[in-house]
Order: C-alpha cells, then structure tokens, then sequence
C-alpha cells in the first residue's frame, strides 16, 4: 500500500514539474511567483495604498497625482490631456497619457482628449514643451481651445 501511495505521489510531482517546464506556465511561475519584485517581506513594510500604486503604475502616476494637487482647488475642472503620439515627438518618452477614463480613476478629475465629442467643456491644459517636461494651463477662451486642439490633429489616431 506504502508502495503505491509513494508512486503516486511521485507521479503528481513529476507532472507538476512537466506542467511548468511548458514556456507559457514556466514564465508565469518565474514572472508572477517566483519573482524577486514581489517579496512578501517587503510588501508587509510597505502596507501605504499609495506607495502601492507608484509603485505598481510608476512615474505616470506620480505625475497624475502631482497634477491633481494641483488642480483640487479651482473646483470644476475639465483637463485637455495631450495624445502620446504628440508626447513622443517631443522625446518625452518617459511618461505617457492614460485615456480619461483611467485619469479620471487614478485622479478623480475629468479628463478629454482633443478629438472627444465634449472637447469644448476643457477649461485646463496638460502643456508639453521640449526639454521643459509638462505643465498646466488655464484655457482662457475658445481660441486657446482650438489652438491647442489644432496643435494635436497631426498627432491623433
């Protein structure tokens, strides 16, 4: 009886170990399981949601954040985010627009893009200059809208 038990547990591990020397299962094992970003210990010390996020969304999320303090205290804001495509062509290729709906996740704060059917509610700007990084700018009239709408066009999909 000893003798059965022990072949099929020997069996089982053998296919276990067969199961994960496939290359889609054994790049989950060693990307998801056994990784050495995902120390249990190291999650325990950092328990903080938003260091979480950061660190799981990164640098794009810090800066979503970064433009949410600043824009909480002129109320109701509509932000015009910029497309990637245009970011690229400016060599920012360290940070990358998200669409609205998942700015407005991270952020709370509503968010178009220039080729939205709402475009004309943006009263705020995400601003890219080259070698200056991204700023915020207050859209003061239609014309700044269609300004910087026509600035996108090129670069929308």
């Amino acid at each position: 009886m000893n003798f059965i038990k022990f072949n099929l547990t020997l069996t089982g591990f053998l296919l276990v170990l067969l199961y994960f020397q496939m290359p889609f299962y054994n790049e989950w094992l060693y990307g998801k399981v056994i990784n050495v970003n995902n120390n249990m210990f190291f999650q325990m010390e950092h328990m903080d949601t938003t260091y979480r996020k950061a660190y799981r969304f990164g640098g794009s999320y810090l800066a979503y954040q970064d433009m949410k303090s600043k824009l909480e205290k002129f109320g109701s804001v509509t932000l015009l985010l910029p497309p990637n495509d245009y970011l690229k062509a400016l060599g920012m290729n360290d940070i990358s627009m998200c669409e609205p709906a998942e700015f407005y996740y991270f952020t709370g704060i509503n968010s178009v893009w220039a080729n939205s059917p709402d475009v004309g509610r943006a009263n705020w700007a995400v601003v890219a200059l080259k070698g200056k990084g991204l700023s915020l700018k207050k859209i003061r009239s239609r014309g700044d809208l269609d300004t910087m709408i026509n600035m996108y066009k090129p670069f929308i999909k």
